[in-house]
């Protein structure tokens, strides 16, 4: 058996070393053929154009130009690169020729040598290493180049042919990575940095002499499949098949080149490269048949290349084009938003009526651009049928409509002309590009209905508020800087709250196909503002109207309108036509009356805003509503104390409050001024307005003596004047408070405070220290009644919901600042405070469950508890029953609650000793 391996091991061996001893023949660097009597040894592109055969023998005659075929990806002896000399004729073993232009890394270079004697006449070097770089050797180390991990760098020695055996070189970083020679009748070698790692220099060296530095850097070659370029790595033949491909270099070319699962190559795309951006290459649809596919790209500077994952290409199903709901509703003279729904498919054809049916309809070729299978489809219905001259049809994002066609009995001339009528109109939709559509996938209805004018509210915002602020959604507004009001103060913004359903084709006509670049500007075109509320025409096709007039003019005399024309940037325009909502905000402090007057300069202004729709294109009835508000001159007041002055502690958090007629959100000054030379100071703490229109300025007077005077006053910091308002003040001694609470059990409803000392009388408060975090309001947790002025004692307060675990409280003692016997922070009663804090003191507070008390059973009512030990007994002696099956086992239920937890216990005890009893 031994003898037997050892023979089979042989005959192994043996086998292995013919079959190197036969490859060895077969293969050759560069991927040369055999030819006539000599083969190819080496091939390479170096030096800008120079190619190089190194043959393993002599040609025995001369080699010309026109024995050479040059092939390019293909292309035999393309004329761009034509043979411009024979350097060395291959009668040495070397064969060098010189070509019109450098071959690019990323090309398939073959060599063909014809009218050689032997053989078939012919040698053939295929696949030929084409370098990016070449270093020509000079016996010094002058030579510093960066290659991107991939190039292939050539090394050129001019002398290496010349000897027998060909110059040794060697390529090292820290350690030497390649020691090799060069081949017998070369003059190049060839260095791939394919293995080399970014980053690091390497230094080469030819006969032990440092010729070159090579700085490596990766390229970040990268070619991904991505959904949102194309359709994904699993699609039909349906789809996008794309790449995005990235790199960190850019400006240079690269070669997309698509192949099957055959590897064939199906199409080649060239676009150049952006650094550190995607760029997309796109085939298009693919047939499922050659699937699955990649993608490979090659940098056409180095010849650095990169491949996709694999892309599966599968049939696609018969495509289908729905509605996603059979009903779209809109009133005339909005855009109906009609949502198509795609499945297989990228394209559709929808029709919006019917000729026979509407005399009327629009035809429009849709095409699902994003992949996210549907495509929103929005009808203008009021520039409805005018027939290609104005944007009927429309899609938003990066969906496509193309082939738009509008026809019907049903002509407008102009948009002046009435406009289609209210009623339901057909529509229907079927998947693919044809536009004869004989039977449709989905029909619906679009039912457009009478439009009108709902309502017309008024709403304040500060005179600086930025309406039309994309950051700002207008309705986050609201109990901010915008406030429902119908009495203002000049030089505000008041907001039309207008709501009505028709105006949004309108607008959109107005951005689309006018001149219009926001809501704003298409509003004012698109709406007759002319001064002259009566019996005046209509300057615009829309038939929308805005009037505001001053009505408080007296009697026989004219209202005065705000002439819009002479009162340019007044008007910003926010529209929600979703919500059929437009606000119309109007700067008082901007705007004229036919008469030159203005707002800012009257005492007091009663105005009336008329918005409407005339009889017209959109109406047969004109619809409209009306606000009337007032503006008047802006004002504050400061609270004062009942001597009829301002009056403030010496100590940190004084807040001086007052009352105001402008805008809630508005921003104001309470300036304080000393009168004492001795004690100066000018305090300017800013406000915002509350909704209320009250404002809360806080200072701190801390380091200033009590009794010094000083003046306050309100100043408008939005306003072009100060308010008139100036009144006394003065500092007082600060209120004074001190708490104890110790550490202490508690049920988790009530703590007890050891004593508190107020010197004006007040509230001890209890906040909860985990909810702290800066925010006092919310980690209040409990509160003490009103305490009297003075010292008080275990004082038991109940908290406002019971603890269920430990925490730490701190009691905080608060001011009675309204003086109304009730807590009412945060809008008033702060806390008591010393050196510019809150005065606190804390405890841990342990909550403990509260016992349960268990009543004595009632002998009339209830069984007695059953002795245990006879209980046991009587149980382990029925289970042992049971167990041998001599005896039947009886159940009596039990009467009454006499079934303890302790009975139950001991029933479990007695089933585990008839397990232990079956185990033995």
């Amino acid at each position: 058996m031994t003898d037997t391996s050892e023979k089979i091991r042989s005959l192994f061996l043996t086998a292995l070393m013919v079959f190197s001893v036969f490859a060895g023949t077969i293969a050759f660097s560069g991927g040369a053929a055999a030819a006539a009597n000599v083969s190819v040894e080496q091939a390479a592109e170096y030096d800008s154009g120079t190619v190089e055969l190194a043959l393993n023998g002599s040609t025995g005659s001369a080699v010309s130009a026109t024995d050479i075929d040059v092939y390019l990806d293909g292309n035999k002896n393309p004329s761009n690169y034509g043979i411009t000399s024979v350097g060395a004729d291959g009668q040495n073993g070397r064969l060098a020729f010189s070509l019109a232009q450098d071959v690019q890394p990323n090309r398939n270079l073959t060599v063909k040598v014809s009218n050689l004697t032997g053989g078939d006449n012919t040698i053939v070097a295929e696949d030929i290493d084409v370098t990016s770089e070449t270093i020509t050797t000079t016996g010094t180390n002058n030579t510093d180049i960066n290659a991107f991990r991939g190039e292939v760098i050539a090394v050129k020695d001019t002398g290496a042919d010349a000897t027998n055996n060909g110059p040794s070189i060697e390529v090292d970083a820290d350690s030497v990575v390649l020691s090799d020679s060069y081949t017998d009748n070369s003059q190049v070698y060839t260095v791939d940095t394919s293995d080399f790692d970014t980053g690091e220099d390497y230094t080469i060296s030819v006969d032990n002499t440092e010729e070159a530095v090579v700085t490596v850097s990766d390229l970040s070659l990268e070619v991904n499949i991505d959904d949102d370029v194309g359709d994904g790595a699993n699609i039909d033949d349906t789809d996008t098949l794309a790449v995005n491909v990235s790199t960190n270099r850019g400006g240079e070319p690269a070669n997309a080149t698509l192949f099957n699962e055959d590897d064939d190559k199906v199409a080649t795309i060239v676009k150049n490269l952006q650094g550190n951006e995607n760029v997309v290459f796109d085939f298009g649809n693919q047939s499922a048949d050659d699937s699955p596919y990649y993608v490979k790209v090659t940098d056409n500077q180095t010849g650095v290349s990169a491949e996709s994952d694999q892309i599966n290409v599968s049939e696609s199903d018969d495509g289908e084009a729905s509605f996603e709901t059979g009903t779209v509703q809109d009133e005339l003279g909005d855009v109906a938003n009609i949502t198509v729904q795609m499945s297989n498919t990228e394209d559709a054809v929808i029709n919006v009526g019917s000729q026979e049916d509407d005399n009327y309809y629009i035809q429009g070729q849709l095409t699902d651009e994003d992949g996210d299978g549907e495509v929103t489809v929005q009808f203008n219905s009021y520039t409805a049928g005018t027939h290609g001259t104005n944007t009927v049809l429309s899609v938003p994002g990066d969906d496509d409509l193309d082939d738009v066609e509008e026809g019907g009995s049903f002509n407008r001339g102009t948009l002046s002309d009435d406009a289609l009528e209210a009623g339901s109109y057909s529509i229907n939709v079927t998947a693919g590009t044809s536009p004869d559509v004989t039977s449709p996938d989905a029909v619906g209805t679009l039912r457009l209905n009478e439009n009108s004018v709902e309502s017309i509210n008024t709403w304040a915002a500060p005179s600086d508020a930025e309406i039309d602020d994309d950051d700002v959604d207008i309705y986050d507004r609201i109990g901010v800087n915008l406030t429902e009001s119908d009495d203002l103060a000049a030089e505000d913004v008041v907001v039309h709250e207008i709501q009505a359903s028709g105006i949004e084709g309108a607008l959109e006509y107005e951005q689309e196909d006018g001149s219009a670049s926001d809501a704003t500007e298409a509003f004012i075109d698109a709406t007759d503002t002319t001064p002259d509320r009566i019996n005046s025409a209509d300057t615009t096709d829309s038939g929308l109207r805005l009037y505001v007039n001053r009505t408080d003019v007296g009697a026989n005399a004219e209202e005065q309108p705000i002439d819009f024309s002479n009162s340019s940037g007044a008007v910003t325009v926010v529209d929600d036509p979703d919500n059929n909502t437009y606000f119309v905000a109007v700067d008082t402090s901007d705007v004229t009356f036919e008469n030159g007057k203005t707002i800012v300069g009257e005492e007091d202004t009663r105005l009336n805003a008329t918005f409407s729709v005339r009889e017209g294109p959109l109406t047969d009835d004109r619809n409209s509503d009306s606000a009337i508000y007032t503006t008047s001159e802006r004002d504050a007041t400061l609270n004062l104390d009942d001597s009829g002055v301002v009056t403030v502690s010496a100590a940190a958090g004084q807040e001086v409050t007052g009352t105001t007629n402008v805008a809630p959100g508005s921003e104001l000054e309470v300036e304080m001024e000393s009168e004492s030379e001795a004690n100066p100071f000018v305090l300017r703490p800013e406000t915002d307005v509350a909704p209320d229109g009250t404002y809360t300025a806080t200072a701190d007077f801390s380091e200033y003596s009590a009794g010094t005077n000083f003046t306050v006053q309100t100043l408008d910091v939005d306003g072009d004047s100060d308010f008139s308002d100036e009144e006394d003040g003065r500092i007082v001694e600060a209120d004074t408070a001190t708490v104890s609470i110790s550490d202490q059990e508690s049920d988790g409803s009530e703590v007890v405070v050891d004593s508190a000392q107020l010197s004006e009388g007040g509230f001890i408060v209890i906040h909860d220290s985990t909810l702290l975090d800066g925010e006092v309001e919310g980690s209040v947790v409990g509160n003490s009644e009103y305490l009297e002025a003075g010292s008080h004692e275990d004082i038991t307060i109940t908290l406002d919901e019971p603890m269920d675990e430990d925490f730490t409280a701190i009691a905080m003692p608060h001011l009675d600042t309204n003086g109304n016997e009730a807590y009412d922070f945060p809008g008033a009663d702060g806390p008591y405070t010393a050196n510019g804090s809150a005065v606190t003191d804390s405890a841990n507070v342990t909550v403990s469950a509260e016992e349960e008390q268990t009543e004595a059973p009632d002998t009339e009512t209830e069984t007695e508890a059953p002795d245990t030990e006879t209980e046991t007994e009587e149980q382990t002696e029925e289970a042992t029953t049971m167990d041998s099956g001599t005896e039947e086992a009886e159940t009596t239920a039990a009467e009454g609650p006499g079934f303890t937890a302790a009975i139950a216990l001991i029933a479990l005890v007695a089933a585990a000793l008839l397990a232990v009893r079956r185990d033995n």
